[in-house]
């Protein structure tokens, strides 16, 4: 069995194998092969693995690794480590050149999960030539272990190295002149790629409950990671979504409206939830001032839900310090004297949370389908530092 196929997170992302085909492996760890763009790329794809493998150490062929740790990771224990060219790329150090070692911040940044590492490639554009491809990231199985990458990792090499399996992360544009990369074919394998590992709707494994996502901040920090309450959050390749038990602390009592609701719209989602992206937080008011790296960080922890026509999302007169960012779909909001409003997603009325003010002034419920997110007030003041200061006119607070 290959070993792309032994990691739960890498299920529906674009493999090459040795032989130049592109598929995938699926649900049931069966490598499924993509007829077409395996005929379409199929000469380029041996001719880029003769060249990558003749010496795999050197150019700019491979942008990062992917193993499991043996320690904690904020997103669990699949992880993607970043070339030190790739890192120099992604977050450029001005004067900084290649005879010097990564600066602290590059070097915290080299591990990712795999879902924030793949977004990174697909999204990264030049600034002389941002309409231009830069990265198209496949999988390729070499058969290696981690001891083979000493001259890779940060640190010395272990014991444990030697049996840790080692998936690679490759360009597959890198033996393509930047001038030839606007293709359609190009175009097609970069969304197919996209899809199947940035917009995932699977994630497998542990259990992991909404509840405990949007009440996070309820619960004692004494046994958790100080420096990051939430950092548990994105275990998304480790996690199947349910909601069927209540944290074990700072939960609210049996039966109250909150843990109603929250059942409700548990038992009412469409699919499983998905990762949000920076340019999704940005169409809302809150998050348009942030940096890079404070929406990547927030970003990190969002996901985005569905749910029917019909699902009842806030009640009024709840008090909670999460707040719900509408993204498509139609909502209707139900005041105490029976007054009803609509908000449409992606509209100005949507642009900042709907119903914000507590205790809720309205009963929110889907129309049409919907999308959301859920984010937590305390995970954004954590990160941003600062406190919402939302417009009645926008999200009908």
């Amino acid at each position: 069995m290959s070993t792309i196929s032994t990691f739960p997170g890498l299920v529906g992302f674009y493999v090459l194998t040795p032989d130049g085909q592109f598929g995938f492996f699926d649900q049931d760890n069966k490598f499924v092969v993509d007829a077409m763009l395996t005929k379409t790329f199929g000469d380029y794809n041996k001719r880029y693995l003769m060249a990558y493998l003749r010496n795999p150490e050197q150019g700019n062929f491979r942008l990062a690794i992917i193993h499991r740790t043996q320690e904690k990771r904020p997103w669990g224990s699949e992880c993607l480590f970043l070339e030190k060219h790739i890192v120099r790329r992604l977050y450029p150090v001005t004067g900084m050149t290649t005879d010097v070692d990564l600066t602290s911040f590059q070097k915290k940044n080299r591990e990712k999960s795999i879902y924030r590492g793949m977004e990174l490639f697909l999204e990264y554009k030049d600034g002389s030539n941002p309409d231009v491809p830069i990265y198209c990231p496949v999988l390729y199985d070499r058969g290696t272990m981690l001891d083979d990458y000493a001259s890779v990792l940060d640190r010395q090499v272990i014991s444990a190295d030697r049996e840790t399996p080692v998936v690679e992360v490759i360009n597959l544009l890198a033996a393509i002149p930047v001038a030839k990369r606007n293709t359609t074919e190009i175009g097609i394998l970069k969304e197919k790629i996209y899809h199947g590992s940035v917009k995932k709707g699977m994630r497998k494994s542990a259990e992991f409950t909404l509840i405990e996502d949007i009440r996070r901040n309820a619960e004692s920090g004494k046994e958790r990671n100080e420096g990051d309450l939430y950092g548990d959050v994105d275990k998304r390749s480790e996690r199947q979504v349910t909601l069927d038990a209540l944290p074990s602390q700072g939960k609210t009592s049996a039966g109250s409206a909150e843990d109603n609701l929250i059942r409700n719209i548990g038992s009412s989602l469409v699919g499983h939830p998905e990762p949000a992206d920076m340019a999704t937080l940005k169409t809302f008011t809150r998050f348009r001032g942030l940096d890079h790296e404070k929406l990547e960080a927030i970003v990190a922890q969002c996901l985005i839900y569905k749910v029917p026509p019909g699902t009842k999302l806030l009640e009024r007169g709840t008090r909670d310090t999460w707040n719900l960012y509408l993204l498509e779909g139609t909502l209707q909001l139900t005041a105490a004297d029976g007054g009803e409003k609509l908000i449409d997603g992606g509209t100005g009325n949507a642009s900042n949370p709907v119903s914000s003010l507590k205790p809720r002034m309205y009963t929110v419920t889907s129309v049409t389908r919907a999308a959301f997110l859920w984010i937590d007030d305390k995970l954004i003041e954590k990160i941003a530092g600062d406190k919402p200061t939302f417009q009645r006119r926008d999200g009908l607070a």
